[in-house]
């Protein structure tokens, strides 16, 4: 499992918009984190908790339309397809997010996952 850097992450982080109040100042819990790649994500706002998944391999082999969809993702700077999966947080139960970089410029972006929505 690739470790991720707190602050990367957090830095991230500020490209998502908080499901309570819309902020995009967030933390990581640094108490929370568990060798299994689970964080929790804190709104520096208005101090909503949400759940932050490191351990993308873990995620990939026990989700098999994943690796397809990320295949199809164009990047927002280049349009080329295809993209590695950094990490993602459920922000809500209607909202979760891809923390992405493209596979051909490297650039880091978000993506909605239309796979993990529940209504």
């Amino acid at each position: 499992m690739t470790q991720l850097a707190v602050k990367d992450v957090q830095d991230r982080l500020s490209h998502a918009k908080c499901a309570v109040c819309q902020h995009s100042r967030f933390g990581i819990d640094s108490r929370s984190m568990k060798e299994d790649g689970e964080w929790k994500g804190i709104c520096l706002n208005c101090y909503y908790h949400f759940p932050v998944y490191t351990d993308m391999a873990f995620y990939l082999k026990t989700q098999p339309d994943v690796p397809y969809r990320l295949k199809e993702i164009p990047c927002l700077n280049c349009d080329e397809r295809g993209v590695t999966l950094d990490f993602r947080i459920v922000m809500s139960v209607r909202e979760s997010l891809y923390f992405v970089t493209c596979r051909t410029c490297h650039h880091p972006f978000v993506e909605r996952s239309y796979l993990e929505v529940f209504e």
